[in-house]
Order: C-alpha cells, then sequence, then structure tokens
C-alpha cells in the first residue's frame, strides 16, 4: 500500500538520519489506513490503543519497531578505524611494558633515561633453619640466645622516682632476682636517690613498687623487695672459677632499652676499684661488653647461665672504651647477707693506708727494696698515731711477707675492725737505712674505731 511504501522510502533515503520513531508518528497521522498497518508491522503495547485511534508520539516510544537497514556513512568507518588503530598501540605497548617489567623490574622506565642504572630488587628473607638444641653448644653451655630466654626473666629493669619527677621517672637501672618473693639486689647508687619511689619491671611486663631493705655505697649493692611469688631467682656462681677470655652475657636497662643483651669476654680478674662514694675497693671483674647507664644493678652471666657478676657504669672508665666492670658474686655475697638479715652491712676492716707496689724486679732496676711504698695516711685511721711517714716501705704484715699491692685487701679482708696489726718498715734516709715495727687497730671502713669491751 502508499503507506507502507512511503515509510519504506523515508527510512531509506536522506531522512534516514531523522529518529525512525518520529517518521513513523508523523506518516501515521496522515494515513487512514494507520491502523492496520501497525497491527501488521509493530507489536502493540497491551492495552495501549482502541480499533482505528489515532495516537500521538508517546504511543510509538513504546513499540517494538521492525528492523531497518541503513547503510554505514564513510565518516564512522573511518573513525573506528582509528580507533581500533590506537587501542591496538595502546594494548601492544601495555604489552611491551609489561613483558619489559617482568623482565627487568620496575625501573625500566627510569632505566631508558638514566641510562640502566635503576632495577627493581626483591631481597629474600629466608626462615632460619631448626637446631636440635639452637640453646646449648655441644659442649652443653649456653649460647647468648639461650642466655637470654633462660635467664633472662630473673633481671628486672628499674625505674627510679626522685624528688624532682613524680610522673616519669628521672633514672634508669637494673636489678637481679634473688629470691621466690621478691628480693632483688642491685647498685646502691642506683636506689640512692629515689625519694618518691622505685619501680620495678619484670621481663613479662609486670610492675611493681619496690622498697628498700638496705644499702650500702661502700660496695654499691643494694636490697630492694617487690610483693610478687614465684619468681624466677638468679643462679650465683663462684666468681674466683672465672677465667680470663671466657665469654659473658650482661643483661640490663642502658639508656631505659629494658632487657637489653650484650656479649663480650672477660679481660680481667679480681680488679680492685673504688666505687664514688667510698674508700674501699671492691672486687670486679672487667670486661669489654657494652656497660651503660642502666645497665646499673643488673646481671652478668657466664655461658652455664650463672651470675658472676654485678655490672655497674659507675665504675666503667670515661676515658676508654670496651672496660666495663662488674663486683664479684663472692664480693657481693656477705654484703646482700648481711642487707638481707640486718638492712645493714657490719664494717670492714680498714688499714687507713695507700700503697704504691714496688716489685722485685722493679726493686732490682732501681736498687731498691720490694714492698709497698707508703703514698698517704688516713688521718682519721689508728695507723695515724704510729711512727709511719710517707715514703716508708711496709715489707711485712704480721710477719707475712708483702711486695703485692692485692696482697693486702686479700689479707685485710680475713680480719676483723679493732684487730692489731703489726707492720715491719723500712726507712731510708741519705745516711743510713732504718728498721722498725708499727703496730696499730684496724678501723671499721665507716672510720669508726672498734671500742674494746673486754673488762
Amino acid at each position: 500500500m502508499d503507506f507502507e511504501k512511503d515509510l519504506t522510502e523515508n527510512t531509506q533515503g536522506e531522512t534516514a538520519e531523522e529518529d525512525i520513531t518520529d517518521a513513523a508518528e508523523k506518516l501515521a497521522k496522515n494515513a487512514s489506513d494507520s491502523w492496520d498497518y501497525s497491527r501488521k508491522y509493530f507489536t502493540m503495547p497491551k492495552g495501549a490503543v482502541e480499533n482505528d485511534e489515532i495516537v500521538d508520539g508517546d504511543f510509538w516510544k513504546g513499540i517494538t519497531l521492525p528492523d531497518v537497514d541503513e547503510k554505514p556513512r564513510g565518516k564512522n568507518v573511518a573513525r573506528r578505524i582509528i580507533l581500533n588503530t590506537l587501542f591496538a598501540v595502546v594494548f601492544l605497548g601495555t604489552g611491551f611494558l609489561i613483558a619489559c617489567v617482568s623482565a627487568r623490574g620496575k625501573g625500566v622506565v627510569s632505566n631508558l633515561v638514566t641510562g640502566g642504572k635503576h632495577m627493581t630488587f626483591n631481597m629474600k628473607l629466608a626462615d632460619r633453619p631448626e637446631a636440635a638444641d639452637e640453646l646449648k653448644d655441644e659442649s652443653g653451655k649456653y649460647t647468648a640466645q639461650g642466655i637470654a630466654e633462660v635467664c633472662g626473666p630473673s633481671v628486672v629493669s628499674l625505674d627510679i622516682f626522685t624528688e624532682q619527677s613524680t610522673i616519669m621517672p628521672s633514672g634508669k637501672g637494673s636489678g637481679i632476682i634473688i629470691s621466690t618473693d621478691g628480693y632483688i639486689v642491685s647498685n646502691a647508687h642506683v636506689i640512692d636517690k629515689a625519694k618518691n619511689g622505685i619501680k620495678a619491671v619484670l621481663s613479662d611486663g609486670r610492675e611493681y613498687a619496690a622498697e628498700v631493705i638496705g644499702s650500702d655505697p661502700r660496695t654499691d649493692i643494694a636490697v630492694i623487695k617487690i610483693p610478687a611469688t614465684d619468681l624466677q631467682p638468679a643462679e650465683f656462681g663462684n666468681s674466683d672459677q672465672v677465667k680470663l677470655g671466657e665469654d659473658v652475657v650482661c643483661i640490663g636497662t642502658p639508656a631505659g632499652y629494658r632487657h637489653s643483651i650484650t656479649k663480650g669476654v672477660v679481660s680481667g680478674t679480681d680488679r680492685r676499684v673504688i666505687p664514688e662514694n667510698s674508700t674501699l675497693g671492691v672486687s670486679c671483674l672487667q670486661v669489654d661488653a657494652a656497660i651503660n647507664p642502666g645497665n646499673s644493678g643488673g646481671a652478668m652471666f657466664n655461658m652455664w647461665g650463672q651470675v658472676i657478676g654485678i655490672t655497674s657504669s659507675k665504675l666503667a672508665s670515661i676515658d676508654y672504651e670496651g672496660i666495663g666492670f662488674a663486683i664479684t658474686t663472692n664480693e657481693a655475697k656477705s654484703v646482700i647477707e648481711d642487707l638481707m638479715e640486718t638492712g645493714t652491712v657490719k664494717g670492714k676492716a680498714r688499714m687507713g693506708i695507700v700503697f704504691v707496689q714496688i716489685t722485685e724486679a722493679t726493686a732490682e732496676l732501681t736498687n731498691s727494696t720490694p714492698g709497698l711504698c707508703v703514698q698517704s695516711i688516713a688521718p682519721e685511721c689508728d695507723v695515724a698515731n704510729t711512727d709511719l711517714q710517707l715514703g716508708d716501705l711496709i715489707t711485712h704484715i704480721n710477719g707475712t711477707s708483702v711486695n703485692d699491692i692485692e696482697d693486702v685487701p686479700a689479707y685485710v679482708r680475713k680480719m676483723e675492725p679493732g684487730d692489731e696489726v703489726t707492720c715491719h718498715v723500712i726507712r731510708k734516709t741519705d745516711d743510713n737505712e732504718k728498721e722498725f715495727d708499727i703496730t696499730f687497730k684496724l678501723m671499721d671502713d665507716r672510720n669508726t674505731l672498734v671500742e674494746d669491751t673486754e673488762e
């Protein structure tokens, strides 16, 4: 029919660019047989119109249109070719970059600019191999790791609160657990300024307020206690059995870093070192392991897991590196026992004389006599009441020959304050040499004479 012919021509001719819905609507409004055509070629929405009803533009938007052939425009073809070409270039370029990155790493792009200096480097981290017993070596001694894991719980960190500090601690230190019910040994210089309290921090993070049981500044030993039970006390070894070159591990709180581990070797044994607030030398082990402020009061372990020394930064050398000291356990033993029992330390015997050693080899070179040359005499001691003078040479104490400066403290340690001592003295003058004996009482190292209570 003419209506069908007109619709076909308008959809295939120059008006193909028009909306087919608008064209169909226009033709339908001008054709008398539009209803018959619509029913034949279009799917009507259910209930959309009644028979022979002329519809408006909204009707055509709800129908399904038949397929209409449309010739592609030439410019659309060119556009598709360009777009496809660009897509292919991007796709191939991306694939090339991915291949380069996979082969040479992420730095391949910057390599093109910088000349190949950069490349992604993935450092692999391997799991540590399993060992049968990595805490001990073949001889049965602990490794440093073994000391840290097995003995670490016996060492505590100490926070010191002085008069100037109420919230934040102003000092740090360390301590060694010596009993399951909370007794801890440390250095006297660590706790002597704790006017506002001491906080002990265990290796597992538990915190306790500590009270001072006793302190002895002369030996730099102190004992404190925390209200805890079932603690792991350290095992103390015989420091007289320590050998030069023996491996040791120190555990403490240097610079506030809790439970730090350092390792070294014993550089010297029975070093006589005088604590800061004392005139009495104490026996120490010299070690090259790092000992810094905060380590004071911590433990020096041998590789059997035994404490052989109490580290002290106050005894460390400030002029030389790699020289640290720990008070020997044999030196600290009697002091700890006294502090635990009475809170104080019984006075130790003191001669009140400072010597310079003249060995036999030195005596041969200088044509002198071996012995101990007197350098100073403490005026508060009983020896000051004798005829002893500076420059005199002591050769015997109670009949025992002495020409090593270490012989004197070893001999005096066996005696008590108030015991009498007789020294043989040689005094050389320009004309002659005079020999004589002097007798005096040993002093308490707190500078007091022990009164004779016998009738």
